[in-house]
């Protein structure tokens, strides 16, 4: 796949051709040979040999630091921890497997860097500063960037999803060593349509490039930063979701085959009629496990809660949910005739919507609270008044939180809100607010990443900025001051700030400042990172 527009760094050294008919026994070793087994957490993997290291080739430059390995790999890890911690599909009664659903589930992806990377600025040609504050915001996300860096070194990832591949060779150029100073070009996610796209050739309309729905990607016009955010992960949703599916075939294949190889190896006892009825459970089983569990029932105190999963029309992507994924519980009280039964609707989230107008100032917490209020609804075709309540299921690893900072008024004009929020660096998600009111403190605790902040009195225009706080991105920025010829001090290096600074991400412009600075922002889009 060719380097997103803007890439000037060339390669320092020309990287292998991906197939090679004759064998790759002896250029792996050579390979292996060459390649670093410094930072960039790479050495286990770059030993490997067989088919898979043409598969999957590890980057070759020294700042690397999140763990490579083949999405294969990762996904395998996923999905035993789906299997061994009560997964979408597990089976069994239905309140078990809603109380494994809060079990803490082991982790897959990196939590930390390896090394806290440099900052570097994103050039904004016109209006680029919704896409480039959401990308500064998502380079910082260690488990996030581990996936896609992932993806860009894997022969198969970077057919089956180019958007994820993408980002991660343009994550790998934006850490590139000796070029920290210099800004980066916006990557072009999703490829431009052009004007002729949808034209009708011999008799038969030619399908769009990109999706309508998708074309904001390009960044030709201002947009909202959360709806870029919400449209890129749909993208790369569906691409995971394809790339599961192959490897899911793939394994089952290998299944197959292998459980053939057995029955006609020699002093095999089972004849050939067992040995097909054994592959044919073999793929029934397959199938089986892919099946989603709709709905269940479960006794809570005194109350009956009659449980539906929201089932959407493609399926739920491992890897992705692994990361961002989410359960929202919609518990309705009065809809059936009994009054001890509870209607509960689960359905999963990747950005939760946070109520900020109900006061002039307020704390994050008390926001979130405000939310998950409980509100009584009227139904009109049953005539009965009925009782709602939001409640979190399973929390993420990576929390975002859009703020509401638009309103309505009498006459149907969108204003924006320009209401206080108040926002520490650790988060503690409230228990009155979570299905499972037994989880601990530990698993409720939340570290903020990133502060993505609107400037602008209105909600159609603006600009956008981005806040990294100082566990989330070396502090160490070099700023070169212009000064004349001979002049000491002619450039200066920050030295590490203390929990009250940040660091400002304004599209090129890479600063460190006061904390009290990004509180006086109108604060629109959070990123936390689960500590537990």
């Amino acid at each position: 796949m060719g380097d997103p527009p803007g890439s000037h760094v060339a390669q320092e050294k020309p990287s292998q051709p991906r197939n090679n008919q004759g064998g790759r026994e002896g250029g792996t070793d050579a390979y292996d040979e060459e390649t670093p087994a410094s930072c960039n957490g790479c050495s286990a993997v770059s030993r490997q040999k067989g088919s898979s290291s043409s598969l999957f080739q590890p980057p070759r430059q020294p700042n690397v630091y999140t763990d490579c390995r083949p999405l294969h790999d990762l996904y395998k890890q996923v999905r035993l921890g789906e299997c061994g911690f009560g997964g979408i599909g597990a089976s069994g009664s239905g309140g078990q497997h809603r109380q494994r659903q809060g079990k803490r589930r082991p982790l897959t992806f990196q939590q930390s860097f390896s090394e806290l990377p440099y900052p570097r600025g994103i050039m904004n040609n016109s209006n680029f500063c919704f896409m480039n504050s959401i990308l500064q915001a998502l380079l910082f996300i260690p488990s996030f960037v581990q996936l896609t860096v992932c993806a860009s070194c894997d022969a198969q990832a970077r057919q089956l999803c180019p958007t994820l591949a993408t980002f991660g060779k343009w994550a790998l150029q934006y850490w590139k060593p000796g070029f920290t100073r210099l800004a980066m070009m916006t990557p072009t996610l999703m490829p431009r349509v052009p004007a002729d796209a949808n034209k009708v050739r011999n008799g038969a309309p030619r399908p769009a490039v990109v999706p309508a729905s998708q074309r904001i990607l390009d960044g030709s016009v201002q947009e909202d930063a959360q709806e870029f955010l919400q449209k890129l992960l749909e993208r790369v949703h569906e691409e995971l979701v394809e790339l599961e599916d192959a490897l899911e075939k793939a394994e089952s294949s290998g299944r197959v085959v292998e459980s053939a190889m057995k029955s006609l190896a020699p002093g095999t006892t089972a004849s050939r009629a067992a040995t097909g009825t054994r592959i044919a459970a073999a793929d029934d089983n397959v199938t089986d496990s892919t099946g989603h569990q709709k709905g269940w029932t479960m006794i809570k105190g005194k109350e009956k809660l009659m449980v539906r999963e929201h089932q959407d029309a493609q399926e739920q992507s491992k890897l992705m949910a692994s990361i961002f994924g989410g359960t929202l519980e919609s518990h309705l009280q009065g809809k059936q005739r009994q009054r001890d039964r509870v209607s509960v609707l689960i359905e999963k989230y990747y950005c939760l919507q946070v109520d900020v107008g109900f006061a002039p100032e307020c704390t994050i917490e008390q926001a979130l609270e405000r939310t998950f209020t409980t509100e009584r609804i009227y139904d009109s075709e049953r005539e009965k008044n009925l009782k709602k309540t939001l409640r979190l299921g399973h929390l993420p690893s990576i929390l975002f939180l859009q703020l509401r900072r638009w309103a309505v008024t009498r006459e149907g004009e969108l204003v924006k809100l320009d209401n206080v929020v108040r926002v520490k660096r650790t988060l503690l998600i409230p228990r009155t607010i979570c299905g499972d009111e037994t989880l601990g403190n530990a698993e409720r605790t939340y570290r903020l990443l990133s502060v993505v902040c609107h400037r602008g009195d209105a909600v159609g225009r603006g600009h956008y900025v981005t806040y990294l706080v100082h566990h989330a991105a070396t502090p160490a920025v070099v700023k070169v001051q212009t000064s004349e010829p001979g002049k000491k001090n002619a450039a200066s290096m920050r030295s590490p700030p203390d929990a009250a600074t940040v660091i400002l991400c304004n599209d090129a412009n890479i600063s460190v400042c006061p904390a009290k600075n990004m509180e006086k922002e109108t604060m629109y889009f959070l990123v936390y990172q689960k500590t537990s």
